[in-house]
């Protein structure tokens, strides 16, 4: 009783001090980074996952479509919002608070799975880690893997303990959390399957297995259930699992999403481009999971038409997810460095080089112990081809981390015990461990660990968002002397200089990121719209029937045909507004202006009917209903018109227009009184329009009571 009374202070004890010392850490660099301008001006993935945790508060909770992004992430930044409001520092406050709580739960599993001062040691390797302290303070989902991923490890050393179906039942909930945050963790359903079934016998196997599936589905299902509702497909996670495999696996591949580029030939393959390009081969609609299928489909003829060009690239892909570059994502490591002293010092010795390498030394250690830790070696060896598999970003081996700092651990607390008992061959053999394990981290790419030229230009694009264009050109300019042929770099300097007003250096911009990304299509809409502007409407057009034959945009067609109508072709203009809405049947310009262009042509029942469609989207749009009521008007329905007019006066009582219209239909019905009362609001709300002014001197004359009056 004693000892275990002793047992539970010195967790206490070493748990508290650990998360102490790692939030101080984490604060001190937080308090730091405060000033780089993508603290608060997100882009790439935490701006997505930004904008989708504002959906959720504004009450769009179940949201539309399957998920195309693990949706954990979103969900626990709307519940923060809810509670902090939209404040990106208090969201990082808690973000680094779970990474600090993710050490001292690395402690208690490494007290569980090997030893107490192992646990301590792992515990304070990951408090001082580098890449563990940039994570902890990223608007990424990343911010909270670490902390699953030690709970699960948490669960897992119980359980080695006790073998209850509750506990199983924990892990299970556990590793499904984690699957809504990083989708391969899924991996590790077949180690530790194998680890229930082999610990016990058939009855409590069975037992276990049941309890840790029933886990998993408790949390899977209803995000399922979910796709179903929403998508109309029962997927478990997402649907994004063929995509993102064809980025990792394509004769253009690279190991990284950079490859990509030259695959698809734009700077990005979210969610659109791969649906859009799957449609355009296969030249019909496709539902997500058909689209999924059809990108592993394309890296399977890959596979098999080139085995060994793949091989070496799978190779290449598994020195890479052991590499000692944090290979960038939206937010680069090395960018961070340049604000935050504390990083780049810890950076020079704690990362992951040295972790590997001790890590490995740790392992040689543990050996004797393989009973009690196999699943370790299982879980992080699968969830490192796992990563292979794909493509490799710094961040998607991340959850390996607190396996590796477990053996880190082991290595320097076992070191002492050994040297004192002159166990200088273990010694020796973990130390060669050691050493080639660090120095197989530098292969396969020349390492230079400084900015990339994604960094340089995603810290340009915040620097543009502040408005501080000087600052943007310099580091566009920096992405490019990195990496002359970085396309993206080339398209966001063209858009400064569009933006300072020197349009021939934007053109030239934008050419040159056409020259490297053929299919990138937003530069030559832009060039299109200089050129436009510049009165060259015969290039514009060229440019934008450039774009339609690339791929079809609503942003190309409603320009074209913007083009189009002011040359007096309105059924050809018509026709590329159709195009555009059938593209993005949401935006409410472009149909507004399909339904002003219809009214041109005199083309009024369709006009009506595309007024009817906007009111029905969008039933609080004014405009539409008093657009509406002119029609309605015109074709004599003028009580239908009246109730338009009404509806659009209610939605916006400022709105002067719909006044004077709802006076003029007044006018009509006999009932000029109430006409003129409407059309003095509309001068009142507007004095410079003339149609009211006109129209209420027409009324003074017809109305009784103003005869009666002058009488």
């Amino acid at each position: 009783m004693l000892k275990f009374i002793h047992q539970r202070w010195a967790d206490l004890y070493f748990g508290i001090g650990i998360f102490i010392t790692a939030f101080i850490v984490r604060f001190i660099y937080l308090h730091q980074i405060q000033t780089i301008p993508l603290f608060y001006n997100l882009g790439g993935d935490p701006l997505t996952y930004d904008l989708w945790a504002q959906r959720i508060v504004a009450g769009d909770w179940l949201g539309w479509g399957v998920f195309y992004q693990a949706p954990l992430y979103p969900y626990f930044l709307a519940g923060l919002e809810l509670i902090l409001g939209h404040n990106l520092w208090s969201v990082r406050i808690v973000e680094i608070t779970l990474g600090a709580a993710a050490c001292s739960l690395v402690y208690i599993a490494g007290r569980d799975l090997l030893s107490a001062k192992t646990g301590i040691v792992a515990g304070l390797l990951l408090a001082f880690y580098a890449p563990a302290i940039f994570y902890s303070a990223l608007i990424d989902k990343t911010a909270i893997d670490l902390f699953l991923v030690a709970l699960l490890l948490v669960f897992l050393g119980k359980n080695s303990l006790s073998l209850k179906g509750t506990a199983a039942l924990t892990i299970g909930v556990t590793l499904g959390l984690l699957a809504l945050s990083r989708e391969n963790a899924l991996i590790w359903v077949l180690p530790i399957s194998s680890w229930f079934w082999l610990r016990t016998d058939v009855r409590k196997r069975l037992h276990s297995l049941a309890w840790f599936a029933a886990g998993l589905c408790l949390v899977l299902l209803p995000i399922g259930l979910r796709n179903f509702k929403a998508g109309g497909e029962f997927t478990l996670t997402t649907s994004q699992a063929g995509a993102n495999f064809f980025i990792g696996n394509n004769p253009y591949a690279d190991g990284t999403y950079a490859s990509v580029r030259t695959a698809t030939g734009d700077h990005q393959f979210e969610e659109a481009e791969a649906t859009e390009l799957a449609e355009q081969l296969v030249g019909h609609p496709l539902s997500p999971a058909e689209v999924s299928r059809f990108w592993f489909q394309r890296s399977w003829e890959y596979i098999r038409s080139q085995p060994l060009s793949w091989m070496r690239l799978l190779l290449r892909k598994w020195f890479l997810t052991w590499n000692i570059r944090e290979i960038e994502d939206s937010d680069d490591f090395y960018i961070y460095q340049q604000w935050s002293p504390l990083l780049k010092t810890l950076g020079r010795g704690g990362n992951f080089s040295v972790l590997a390498g001790l890590a490995a030394a740790g392992c040689i250690f543990t050996w004797r112990q393989w009973r009690k830790v196999w699943l370790l070696y299982l879980m992080v060896g699968s969830f490192a081809f796992g990563v292979a598999l794909f493509y490799v970003f710094g961040r998607y081996r991340y959850p390996m981390i607190p396996f590796l700092a477990l053996f880190a651990g082991a290595a320097i607390a076992e070191a002492q015990p050994l040297f004192k008992q002159h166990q200088y061959k273990t010694l020796l053999v973990a130390a060669s461990a050691f050493a080639l394990s660090a120095a197989f981290t530098y292969f396969p790419i020349p390492v230079s660990l400084s900015p990339s030229a994604e960094g340089y230009n995603n810290l340009g694009r915040a620097y543009e968002v502040k408005g501080e264009h000087d600052f943007a050109v310099r580091n566009a300019q920096q992405a490019l002397r990195v990496d002359p042929n970085y396309g993206v770099a080339h398209f966001n300097l063209g858009n400064v200089y569009a933006n300072l007003g020197r349009r021939m250096e934007a053109i030239h911009e934008y050419r040159d990121a056409i020259r490297i990304l053929p299919r990138f299509v937003e530069p030559r809409i832009y060039i299109a719209r200089d050129l436009a502007s510049m009165g060259d409407t015969a290039a514009a057009m060229a440019e934008y029937r450039e774009v339609l034959r690339i791929r079809p945009t609503p942003d190309a067609h409603a320009d074209l045909g913007s083009i189009l109508a002011s040359q007096g072709k309105f059924d050809e203009a018509i026709e590329h507004y159709r195009a555009a809405v059938r593209l993005d049947g949401s935006a409410v310009q472009l149909r507004l202006s399909l339904a002003l262009l219809l009214i041109k042509r005199g083309r009024l029942d369709e006009a009506a009917e595309d007024y009817r469609q906007l009111i029905r989207m969008n039933p609080t749009l004014a405009e539409a209903h008093n657009n509406l009521g002119l029609i309605l008007a015109s074709k004599g329905k003028v009580d239908s018109a009246i109730e338009e007019y009404r509806e659009a006066i209610r939605l916006k009582p400022d709105f002067a227009l719909a006044h004077t219209n709802l006076g003029d239909a007044l006018v009509i019905e006999g009932r000029s009184d109430e006409a003129i009362s409407h059309f003095k609001k509309a001068l009142e709300l507007d004095p410079n329009l003339v149609s009211a002014g006109s129209s209420l001197n027409k009324a003074l004359n017809q109305s009784p009571s103003s005869a009666a009056a002058s009488k």
